[in-house]
């Protein structure tokens, strides 16, 4: 299970964890080469942008992904 991602989570961190969270980022054009270090609410506020919008976004992926690793583990005892 992938823990909800927090805005003091790093954007490597996050890229790190599912490419689908990675990809996420990516939409919103963070910098994920050089300033990968960087927190996600620093990120967001060198972008102008809504860290609670962006959190609530990554981690409804992050929940999505958690489902359907559920599934597949709960399908798996069939």
């Amino acid at each position: 299970m992938i823990e909800k991602i927090k805005e003091d989570t790093s954007l490597k961190e996050i890229m790190e964890t599912h490419e689908r969270l990675e990809k996420a980022l990516r939409k919103y054009g963070f910098d994920t080469c050089c300033a990968k270090m960087a927190s996600l609410k620093d990120a967001c506020e060198k972008k102008w942008l809504d860290v609670e919008k962006v959190l609530e976004d990554l981690n409804r992926v992050v929940e999505e992904i958690n489902e359907e690793e559920r599934i597949i583990i709960e399908s798996q005892f069939l």
